[in-house]
């Protein structure tokens, strides 16, 4: 059971930080296109990719993960380096919901994002990210004893 949950949690996260990093790099796109049917169509692509991919990996990530901190509570409650990652998803559902502010800004037409501010969006989920990949993985092993 905890073998599969941690699947089920790996694959959400996979899903959750691809499906950001692709709609930053969309919406980067889409701030320097002048086109209006191209601008169409790279909105009906930045909402996909956020309902299809980062929605439904960030709900399997942390439904996953909470799940997986029930399975032993007397140890994850109490190890220092969780609460460093817990830190991390809390910014990384910050930046999901502001992406999803933007992405919306941008459909609309009233979007002030920036092609430069997007690829900064992008390399913000991408150090997030790393961090709580640090955080997990050797993280209990060489940062926290």
């Amino acid at each position: 059971m905890v073998a599969w949950t941690l699947v089920v949690h790996l694959c959400g996260i996979v899903l959750w930080v691809g499906g950001l990093l692709v709609t930053a790099v969309l919406l980067s796109r889409h701030a320097q296109e002048t086109a209006p049917e191209a601008r169409a169509a790279l909105s009906r692509v930045e909402r996909k990719t956020m309902r299809a991919l980062a929605d439904p990996g960030a709900l399997l990530a942390i439904a996953a993960g909470i799940t997986l901190i029930f399975t032993n509570r007397s140890y994850y409650l109490h190890a220092t380096w969780l609460h460093f990652k817990l830190l991390f998803v809390l910014a990384l559902i910050v930046l999901h919901g502001y992406l999803g502010i933007e992405m919306k800004g941008m459909q609309k037409g009233s979007g002030s994002l920036t092609s430069g501010r997007a690829w900064f969006l992008f390399a913000t989920v991408l150090v997030v990210f790393l961090a709580i990949l640090i955080i997990t993985l050797p993280g209990e092993v060489y940062l926290f004893r």
